[in-house]
């Protein structure tokens, strides 16, 4: 049976940040929160060997320290939402302001400035495939107002070739990690296929998804499910968008979104026989 419920977001979606009206009240402004230490991750689960079928694409373990300001010269390309409004509209991409990296991660310092809440789409490069396997290790402080959806979306920015998410999750407490994959077709706003995963954002996590171009699986922590329906699993190419982004948070809020690594394979079952 189908799993179908209606979305709550249109992930991929953007707008160029709008410069502020005169006539508007002056904004507020909170203090850039100190940046902490990272929290040390949890060592992760040895993996199985994985089959010939995915190389190797993306293997990033963030060694190289970028302090405030710095990202997206210290990583080129990875940075490319910078200067839009995010999905919802209240965000702000600006890795200049919120993206720290020291001792092997990435931090996602999220706080409003200016009365602006400042958020970030990490985007791996290269980025862009039709199939592949993506993993990322991460955690979450509590945020409230906050979320995060990391994604598959068309390379051709047509939200009818279908969308993937996952992990999906809110900051606020008691928030689960969800995925998602969007109908494909003329109902994009229908999630074709929607699971809900044991876990607090709180802990670290690793989470895989392997696209291929018969099923979608997800796997956090070793929690796998997969699904071979054709609505859910998209047959263009798509680029990955780790996009963490602002709801209505409150301006006194602030905290941590963390990346321990992320990887991805290009899919080649011919390199397995296949």
């Amino acid at each position: 049976m189908l799993v179908v419920v209606v979305s709550l977001t249109t992930a991929g979606q953007r707008t160029q940040a709008a410069s502020p009206s005169p006539a508007s009240p002056a904004a507020t402004s909170s203090p850039v929160p100190p940046v902490p230490a990272p929290a040390t991750p949890a060592p992760a689960p040895v993996p199985a060997p994985l089959g010939a079928e995915w190389t190797p694409l993306i293997d990033q373990g963030f060694d190289t320290p970028a302090a405030l300001g710095e990202f997206a010269d210290r990583y080129p390309g990875w940075a490319d939402y910078d200067g839009w409004n995010d999905t919802t509209g209240p965000g702000l991409y600006d890795s200049s302001r919120v993206v720290t990296v020291a001792d092997g991660v990435l931090t996602e310092n999220l706080h409003t400035e200016d009365g602006e809440a400042l958020v970030v789409s990490i985007t791996p490069v290269p980025h862009v495939q039709t199939y592949g396997r993506y993993e990322v290790r991460f955690r979450a402080d509590v945020v409230p107002g906050y979320h995060f959806s990391w994604l598959l979306w068309p390379a051709d920015n047509d939200w009818t070739d279908g969308e993937i998410d996952f992990p999906e999750t809110g900051l606020d407490p008691g928030d689960w990690i969800m995925g998602f994959s969007h109908q494909i077709g003329p109902t994009p706003a229908v999630n074709q296929w929607a699971q809900r995963f044991d876990g607090s954002p709180q802990n670290w996590h690793t989470a895989v998804i392997e696209w291929r171009p018969d099923s979608l699986t997800f796997v956090l922590d070793g929690q796998s499910r997969t699904t071979t329906d054709p609505l859910a699993i998209p047959s263009v190419p798509m680029y990955w968008s780790m996009q963490t982004e602002a709801e209505e948070p409150d301006a006194s809020t602030a905290g941590r979104v963390q990346i321990d690594y992320v990887k991805a394979w290009a899919y080649t079952p011919e390199a397995a026989g296949g």
